[in-house]
């Protein structure tokens, strides 16, 4: 899809065709839940979250002006998970949860001994990640694990590129000392 394409595609979704919305949900859904899933750490938040930024790429045809549409919809999860998270978090920190419902499932092709230590490197990183604050786990989330540039983060998270880099830097690190302390 070419670049006029998918600018077509956006202003056609805002402007209210079903079939170019449809065709958005298809190509974003999927990294845009995995991101709420991380940022909410609850399955359910995170369907709300996402529904809620589909429906409002609906409401807001002045989108199309925004370069990156993956960019935006990674905003209005973020925002809708922190919103959604607010009355709880208080409560949270009280009791010191840490989201563990990770599902992992070592490679078929290790033996035994070596799948287990997969297993629990990519748990450590898990665990190591989840514990990070916020601020650092969705910069090392967007640009690591989803892969965005650096350009869709800034945009995604609004901050400024020296705020990306440092951020991704310091939560680079911290999940290396929390890796290396388990190992």
């Amino acid at each position: 899809m070419t670049s006029g394409d998918h600018q077509a595609l956006l202003d056609a979704a805002a402007h209210g065709d079903d079939r170019a919305l449809e065709e958005l949900v298809r190509k974003y859904h999927d990294r845009v839940h995995r991101f709420g899933k991380l940022v909410c750490r609850d399955h359910f938040d995170a369907d709300d979250a996402v529904q809620e930024a589909f429906s409002r790429l609906v409401r807001r045809p002045d989108v199309v002006r925004d370069p990156s549409a993956l960019s935006w919809l990674m905003s209005v999860v973020r925002n809708a998970c922190l919103r959604l998270l607010r009355p709880f978090a208080r409560e949270r920190a009280r009791l010191g949860e840490r989201g563990e419902d990770v599902d992992l499932t070592p490679s078929t092709d290790l033996d035994p001994q070596a799948a287990l230590e997969r297993w629990r490197l990519v748990h450590a990183v898990h665990q190591a990640i989840a514990a990070l604050e916020p601020a650092y786990r969705e910069v090392l989330v967007l640009r690591d694990v989803e892969g965005l540039s650096g350009e869709a983060v800034c945009a995604a998270l609004g901050i400024g590129e020296a705020a990306m880099k440092s951020r991704l830097l310091r939560a680079r690190a911290r999940v290396r000392d929390a890796v290396r302390e388990k190992g």
